[in-house]
């Protein structure tokens, strides 16, 4: 494992205030929707580049919509799949008295809020899939780009380059970009192959210090490109849930976005 399993971090943090411009489509192949930001006019252009946006276990959330509206505007075609098929976690807020359990997201993950509904690599392969096709084959995107907050980072591993644990030829991912990475194992950052570039926070307890560290030696030993970048004083799920009242997080959130436009504008 080079990042544990999700804990009370992965479903902590603020909500953001702005109104999403996207639109909610049916994903084809699936019975699930997708949240679709389509670049305006005056965005710098990206032809046949898309990014596809694996969200934390909020899923399709206001932060998450508001990210992807972000990257949009600096030029790409972002689609962001309900991987969660309707069943996120609840949001909960910094320091609640009921926080979320991590028997409670553990279990989260393998059944569903209801026992019915797993959130497993069995279950989300299929919609990550679908997603990547969609890109492809209806929009013609010749180059995808993914990002991965929290959770969703895993997918964009298991997604990332022809060889990868969950893809082929038609349906993988080309570069790819992880925030606060959750439940990666050591076997999916093997077998990905392409650019990958990670944001880090300092005080994490899923991707901890031990684990970053052998995150990169991994990474070492592929040869391929790759980054890390280590953000100071902010914690896990910084990159779409900080708090928008703290000048640090606001600082690491809009560093952290950078990194991924800079990396997809060099590798994508």
């Amino acid at each position: 494992m080079t990042s544990k399993p999700p804990a009370a971090c992965c479903a902590t943090g603020h909500e953001h205030g702005g109104i999403p411009t996207g639109t909610l489509i049916h994903l084809p192949g699936t019975n699930v929707s997708a949240y679709l930001a389509v670049p305006p006019a005056d965005a710098p252009p990206h032809p046949k580049t898309a990014i596809l946006f694996l969200p934390d276990i909020l899923g399709l959330w206001q932060n998450n919509k508001l990210l992807a509206d972000r990257f949009a505007a600096a030029g790409y075609l972002v689609l962001l799949p309900d991987i969660y098929n309707g069943d996120p976690f609840k949001l909960h807020k910094p320091f609640a008295v009921l926080g979320p359990t991590e028997d409670a997201l553990v279990d989260w993950a393998a059944h569903g809020s209801h026992g019915n509904n797993p959130h497993t690599a069995e279950q989300v392969d299929p919609i990550v899939a679908a997603a990547i096709e969609h890109l492809r084959s209806d929009h013609g995107i010749e180059r995808v780009g993914a990002v991965g907050y929290c959770f969703g980072a895993k997918f964009v591993v298991r997604f990332l380059g022809a060889s990868s644990t969950a893809a082929n030829a038609s349906n993988k991912v080309d570069v790819g970009f992880l925030a606060h990475p959750s439940y990666v194992t050591e076997e999916e950052l093997w077998a990905s192959r392409g650019p990958l570039s990670i944001a880090a926070a300092e005080t994490d307890l899923i991707f901890t210090v031990e684990l970053r560290q052998r995150t990169e030696e991994i990474l070492r030993k592929k040869g391929e490109v790759w980054s890390i970048s280590l953000y100071s004083q902010v914690a896990h799920g910084f990159a779409v849930r900080g708090d928008p009242e703290k000048k640090i997080d606001i600082w690491a959130g809009d560093e952290a976005f950078g990194q991924a436009t800079r990396f997809f504008g060099a590798w994508l």
